[in-house]
């Protein structure tokens, strides 16, 4: 589509908030933090069951706590915001999570630790409901993109990133030190934002109308067809991102530190084209770089899965970056699409639905992921099998294989959704 950015605000403004920079700076470096604290726990999780004496099932409670609390208050919060002011909402989300994650480092026991992990996730989930709303409303339409575009970036960066700093901080400190680092890092972004985040606006109409606004941007057909397509994305980002760190060290004999350099091709991908496809959904409209992000992305799935156990780095990280790109060039326009059906007064309900669709897509691909995986390798073997199998490569291939081509079939999905979506908008 080549409609303009006026064309796709329905709100209209041409001038941007003072400061609309260090707004963007103080938003990325919370959500950067939210999103990886949901992927670099899991890394350390052998070590934490150790330390605290629980069995395998308990310690997933750790990772699975955070996320849980995170899709059941994040609506919530987006709605409060809207309510009660975005930056009040936002500002209190950083601080409950800094605190959570102090209460993180000084547990010494299980329970302990879950109950700080809940605090955490209710700080992540205040703080993330109302990101991108700030965001909105910070920068003019024809920036919007590049700016939602830095922010889709650092999402993915920090789940990305994630499992390499774990690990790089685990092999040398405590576990608690995964959860320590947000403390000062929170403490300044907590300060910087009083300086840096707007005032919010008082809001005339009351509950009923905000309620009303709400209900009315939820009937949006566009806005569904949008976040359905974010949902199957992020349900392959999740998928691939479990699966790949077994395919780099159990298949292709790789040791830890040589994979997570190796992964590391996918937030550097994402980092260069993520702020280049908003700046060009700004230009040219936002459909047609979620429909080629959408395409790019199925096809560097599908290569990815079809690699052999013998494949050089060389050629691993050239198709996870070419993967990583797809992904990249859809994310940022396709929040600039989303953000873009909502009123100022549902911009926290919009934001924060983006927050759901991204954690519960991620959930979905986690455990999606694994099923697909060990599913087709027990089928293959004649009995269950829950982890790699010594001496038989071949299984774990096949199952790697047939879970990258169910999750590049998903994105294929979801680019027919974004192409349809784009044929109703030219008969309106």
């Amino acid at each position: 589509m080549s409609e303009s950015p006026a064309a796709r605000d329905p709100r209209g403004e041409s001038s941007a908030a003072p400061g609309k920079w260090a707004v963007l700076l103080t938003v990325v470096v919370m959500t950067f933090m939210s999103t990886l604290d949901s992927s670099i726990v899991n890394v350390a999780l052998p070590t934490m069951q150790r330390a605290l004496g629980v069995g395998a099932s308990q310690i997933q409670w750790v990772s699975t706590v955070y996320l849980l609390v995170c899709c059941a208050a994040v609506l919530v919060f987006g709605r409060l915001g809207d309510r009660f002011g975005k930056v009040r909402l936002f500002q209190a989300g950083v601080a409950l999570f800094t605190l959570g994650s102090l209460l993180c480092g000084l547990s010494t026991t299980f329970p302990m630790l879950v109950a700080a992990r809940v605090v955490q996730g209710v700080g992540a989930a205040s703080a993330t409901a109302n990101n991108m709303g700030i965001v909105t409303e910070a920068f003019p339409a024809e920036q919007r993109g590049r700016a939602l575009g830095i922010v889709s970036t650092f999402v993915s960066l920090g789940m990305m990133c994630g499992p390499t700093v774990g690990g790089l901080l685990v092999a040398r400190l405590p576990w608690e030190s995964i959860f320590v680092i947000n403390v000062p890092v929170g403490a300044a972004a907590l300060l910087v934002g009083s300086r840096t985040l707007p005032r919010d606006a008082v809001r005339a109409g009351g509950r009923a109308a905000a309620g009303g606004a709400g209900l009315a941007v939820l009937r949006d057909g566009r806005l569904l067809a949008n976040l359905a397509t974010m949902f199957l994305c992020f349900v392959a980002v999740g998928g691939t991102e479990l699966i790949l760190p077994f395919f780099l060290q159990d298949a292709c004999g790789m040791p830890s530190d040589l994979a997570g350099l190796v992964l590391t091709a996918i937030p550097l991908a994402m980092a260069v084209v993520g702020p280049v496809a908003g700046a060009l959904s700004d230009r040219i409209g936002c459909s047609w770089p979620c429909l080629v992000g959408l395409v790019v992305y199925a096809l560097g799935i599908r290569l990815v899965g079809g690699l052999p156990e013998s494949a050089g780095v060389g050629r691993v990280v050239a198709l996870m970056a070419l993967m990583a790109a797809g992904t990249g060039l859809f994310q940022s326009p396709n929040n600039s699409l989303v953000m873009g059906t909502a009123g100022r007064e549902s911009l926290g309900l919009v934001g924060s639905l983006v927050s759901l669709v991204r954690y519960l897509g991620m959930s979905v691909g986690i455990s999606g992921g694994t099923a697909l995986l060990y599913g087709r390798m027990s089928a293959l073997a004649g009995e269950t099998v829950t982890s790699y199998v010594a001496g038989r490569p071949e299984l774990f291939l096949a199952g790697f294989s047939f879970a990258f081509s169910v999750m590049a079939a998903g994105v294929l999905v979801a680019a027919a959704v974004t192409l349809a979506n784009m044929a109703l908008a030219r008969r309106r």
